[in-house]
C-alpha cells in the first residue's frame, strides 16, 4: 500500500479545511433524464424515493448506507481476501482494528448493522422491558416490538427548539432517564444511545452526556443493565466533540471514539456508514460472558464467528475503511461539504435544521411548503418535487412517513403522533459527490419550493387487502415499504 495510516495524518500546511485530502481515480457516468421523464418516473413508483431505480437519480442523498466510494487501499486489500469458512485469515486484521477502535476485547462480524442489533436485542431485551434511547432508529424500534419490549425515546429538550444554538442536540434527556430508572428501573435491562442521533436531524451527542448515562445506570439500576452504543456514524460524532466540546480539541478523533466507547458495555455498527464499505457490520463486547451469549445467535443468523455473513474480501475492506473513516483530515473535509450544502440552502432561502452537522443536512419542509399541513407530509411533497426539478433523491422523515406509533395501537395510523419537525434527510454519500453537485441539490430544492401551493399534500396509499396487516412483532418496519399518493398532480 502506498500510504499508511500514519502517513495519512502527517502534519501538513495543505488547506484540508478547504479541499479534500484525496483525489478521484475512477468516475461513474450518470444517466441523463428530462423533467418530464422524472415526473413520470416518480409517479410510477408511487412517489417513493426508495423505489426509484437508482440509475435515474442524479445525486442520491436518500441514504449514506453502503454508498461510500472505497479507496485504492481498500480495493487492494480485497485481493487479499481469504474465503475460508472457519477462521479466515482476513478476520485477523479486522479483529485487531476493532479492538483498537473500540477498546473492547471481543468482537463479532455481521453482514450489516441490523443483524448486529438483532443478536443484541435477542440476548438482552425481554418481554415487558422498557428500552430507553435518545431516539431509536426504525430497525431498533422494530427489534423492541419483536421481543415484546417498549422503546422509549428521550431526546433532550434542546432538540425541540430549532433556534437553540446548542451543538449537542442529539443528547438523551438525562433527568428524564434518571426518573425512569427511579420509577421503573426493574423493567430496564438495556439502554441504547445513537451517536450521532440519526432520526433527530443527525445531531451529535456530547461526551458529557455519554458519561452521565453511564453514571445514571450505575447508580440507579435495579437489575443488570447493558449500555449499548449505536456507532454507525460515531466518527462524525467524534469530529463534533473535537470541534465543539471543551477539552477535546487537542485529541484525535480516534482517541475521542475510544473514550466514548469506554463508557459502553457493547456497541453495534452498520459499517456501511462511517467505515466506508458497501457491506458489513459488527458488534463489540466488553465482557467475555456476554460475548459467549451472543455467539450461538450470530451462528444461527449470520454465520461463523470469524466471518458473520461477510466474504473474506469484505473483512479486509472493512479493516482498512474503519480506520480511514476516523481520519481527522477526511472528517474535516466531510464537515466542509456539509457546510457547503447548508450555506447554499441558506442563501436560497431553503430552511435547514441547525446546526448542520458532519453526518448531513436536514431540511425543515414545513417552512419551505407552509401551505401543507403536517399530517399531509410536507417533507414527502418537497422531496418528490425536488426529484422532478433536479433528479435528486432525498428521504422524507416527516409526520406522514415517521410520526410516532401509538405503542398500544401501532397499526392504527389515525393515532400516529405528529413529528416535532417535518424533516427531509439529505444524507452525504462519503467521498462520492463534488461541491457543485451539492450546490445543484440546493438549487433543486429551491426550484421545488418556488412552486408554493401548487405542490400537493399527500395521504397514505390504501392498498386494501393487497397487503396483509402487520404482525405485532413487525411494528416499526412500515417506513420501508409504506406507499403514498398526492392529493392532486405535481406541477
Amino acid at each position: 500500500m502506498r500510504i499508511s495510516r500514519e502517513e495519512m495524518l502527517a502534519p501538513t500546511d495543505l488547506p484540508f479545511d478547504k479541499v479534500p485530502p484525496y483525489r478521484v481515480k475512477v468516475v461513474e457516468y450518470t444517466e441523463p433524464t428530462t423533467r418530464d421523464q422524472r415526473k413520470q418516473l416518480i409517479k410510477e413508483v408511487q412517489y417513493s424515493a426508495c423505489n426509484l431505480p437508482a440509475k435515474y437519480v442524479y445525486v442520491n442523498m436518500t441514504t449514506d448506507s453502503g454508498t461510500s466510494a472505497m479507496s485504492d487501499r481498500q480495493w487492494a486489500g480485497m485481493w487479499l481476501g481469504d474465503e475460508s469458512y472457519f477462521n479466515s485469515k482476513s478476520w485477523e486484521p479486522l479483529k485487531k482494528a476493532l479492538q483498537e477502535f473500540s477498546g473492547m476485547e471481543y468482537a463479532l462480524p455481521t453482514h450489516q448493522g441490523r443483524s448486529g442489533e438483532a443478536i443484541l436485542y435477542e440476548a438482552f431485551v425481554k418481554e415487558g422491558d422498557i428500552v430507553p434511547s435518545n431516539m431509536h432508529f426504525t430497525t431498533t424500534r422494530a427489534h423492541c416490538y419483536y421481543y415484546g419490549a417498549e422503546p422509549v425515546d428521550m431526546t433532550c429538550k434542546e432538540y425541540y427548539d430549532e433556534h437553540d444554538p446548542s451543538w449537542f442536540k442529539g443528547n438523551i434527556d438525562v433527568e428524564a432517564l434518571k426518573q425512569l430508572f427511579i420509577e421503573k428501573g426493574d423493567k430496564i435491562g438495556f439502554v441504547e444511545l445513537v451517536v450521532p442521533n440519526n432520526l433527530c436531524a443527525g445531531q451529535p451527542v456530547s461526551m458529557q452526556n455519554i458519561k452521565e448515562v453511564r453514571e445514571i445506570i450505575d447508580k440507579y439500576k435495579k437489575r443488570d443493565v447493558i449500555f449499548s452504543l449505536d456507532i454507525a456514524r460515531i466518527s462524525e460524532n467524534a469530529w463534533m466533540i473535537k470541534k465543539h466540546e471543551a477539552g477535546y480539541g487537542h485529541m484525535s478523533c480516534l482517541q475521542i471514539v475510544q473514550e466514548m466507547m469506554s463508557y459502553a458495555d457493547v456497541s453495534h455498527m452498520s459499517a456501511k456508514k462511517a467505515a466506508l464499505v458497501n457491506m458489513g457490520g459488527f458488534v463489540t463486547v466488553r465482557d467475555r460472558t456476554n460475548y459467549m451469549r451472543l455467539q450461538p445467535k450470530l451462528i444461527r443468523l449470520d454465520g461463523f464467528l470469524t466471518y458473520g455473513g461477510l466474504a473474506g474480501r469484505d473483512l479486509e475492506a472493512l479493516a482498512i475503511g474503519l480506520m480511514e473513516g476516523i481520519n481527522d483530515y477526511y472528517l474535516e473535509d466531510k464537515q466542509r461539504q456539509s457546510d457547503v450544502f447548508a450555506n447554499a440552502c441558506k442563501k436560497l432561502g431553503v430552511a435547514t435544521y441547525n446546526p448542520a452537522c458532519t453526518l448531513g443536512v436536514w431540511i425543515l419542509a414545513e417552512h419551505c411548503l407552509p401551505h401543507i399541513p403536517k399530517h399531509q407530509g410536507p417533507g414527502t411533497a418537497l422531496a418528490s418535487q425536488a426529484y422532478i426539478e433536479g433528479g435528486i433523491g432525498l428521504t422524507s422523515m416527516d409526520s406522514l412517513h415517521r410520526g410516532h406509533l401509538d405503542p398500544d395501537d401501532p397499526t392504527n395510523y389515525a393515532k400516529i403522533q405528529l413529528a416535532p419537525f417535518e424533516l427531509i434527510r439529505c444524507a452525504f454519500p462519503r467521498r462520492v459527490y463534488t461541491d457543485s453537485q451539492y450546490e445543484w441539490c440546493a438549487e433543486a430544492l429551491y426550484k421545488a419550493m418556488e412552486w408554493g401551493d401548487k405542490v400537493p399534500g399527500y395521504r397514505r396509499f390504501d392498498m386494501g387487502d393487497a397487503r396483509p396487516q402487520l404482525e405485532d412483532r413487525d411494528f416499526g418496519t412500515h417506513t420501508f415499504f409504506d406507499e403514498f399518493e398526492p392529493l392532486f398532480e405535481h406541477p
